[in-house]
């Protein structure tokens, strides 16, 4: 008689294993998805309310992003989520629902790096807001030279 298991037993076992572990991950993803959806919902949400009430116009709509972290003021904890720039402000969303919102007042330029911070992403360039406070703010978006043309525009003397 063999020590081993039959191979029917290992395959059920590694079947309820598996089944076990996608349990465990629903249980865990299904309510911060949900509560993702709600915050980014809040969030879009009191946007519209206060774009309404000051009169703020959109020069680039939202769209996705991922924060890069800042050298100061800003935060250092990186994140995906959502961009947007006003005739105001720039704002990012992060999708675990942190906010950093630059005054277009503070910016005083731009530019793109490879390396931001001590970090180089798989041949991404980060676009990197300096500001008046002092602080250097990285980012990948999309387009970058849009994304540098709209600041130069609601940037103070330009």
């Amino acid at each position: 008689m063999p020590d081993y298991a039959p191979p029917v037993t290992v395959v059920l076992l590694v079947l309820a294993i598996l089944a076990g572990v996608a349990l465990i991950q629903a249980a865990i993803w299904i309510p911060l998805i949900r509560r993702w959806k709600r915050g980014a919902a809040a969030f879009d949400e009191k946007l519209a309310t206060d774009m309404a009430a000051s009169g703020e116009r959109f020069v680039i709509e939202p769209e996705k992003a991922v924060y890069r972290g800042a050298s100061r003021t800003y935060g250092a904890v990186r994140g995906n989520g959502t961009i947007l720039l006003t005739d105001r402000r720039l704002i990012f969303r992060k999708i675990s629902g942190g906010e950093v919102e630059i005054a277009v007042a503070k910016i005083i330029g731009t530019r793109e790096e490879t390396t931001f911070l001590g970090s180089r992403v798989g041949g991404q360039v980060h676009f990197v807001i300096d500001t008046s406070d002092p602080a250097e703010v990285g980012f990948f978006v999309g387009d970058r030279a849009e994304w540098a043309q709209a600041m130069a525009s609601v940037r103070p003397g330009t």
